[in-house]
């Protein structure tokens, strides 16, 4: 009775969500701060007509004032929560286009040192998936003009 050990199941891949560290953390601070900027432009707007609207009808707006500091403090607290939120987005975001930058880089290194049979392959859902296909439709016309020329 011939018994074969069964093959072990692959354990959980850990998913690094930081690749290219740099890269992505300028990405990540782009998305930060131009979320950021639209909010300042947002509360002063608010912040204007809020004044317009105290001018002109004082005894209306009064008791908004009078309420102010727990309505900015409840809004205060909703925007760290939604910054929170950006940064989790832009940090995945950024992952989509770092991991595949990384794929490029470290196939044409091996390629740069003459291994020409490589090929980049990005998971489902990455960016640059036509960039992929295009490059890999290059380096196949290239290794077959290499393997043509080739001595026998």
């Amino acid at each position: 009775m011939n018994q074969t050990n069964p093959q072990p199941q692959p354990q959980f891949k850990r998913r690094t969500i930081f690749i290219k560290k740099n890269q992505q953390l300028r990405y990540m601070l782009m998305i930060i701060l131009s979320v950021l900027s639209g909010l300042a432009i947002m509360t002063l707007e608010l912040t204007a007509t809020l004044n317009d609207l105290f001018d002109t009808y004082p005894v209306l707006v009064q008791p908004i004032y009078d309420q102010f500091i727990p309505i900015a403090a409840g809004f205060f607290y909703k925007i760290a929560i939604y910054v929170l939120f950006v940064v989790l987005i832009s940090a995945i975001l950024s992952h989509k286009m770092a991991g595949p930058v990384y794929h490029f880089e470290r196939v044409c290194k091996a390629i740069a040192k003459g291994d020409y049979s490589q090929r980049v392959h990005l998971r489902k859902g990455d960016q640059l998936t036509d960039l992929q296909e295009e490059f890999n439709k290059m380096m196949d016309r290239i290794e077959a003009e290499i393997n043509k020329n080739k001595p026998s």
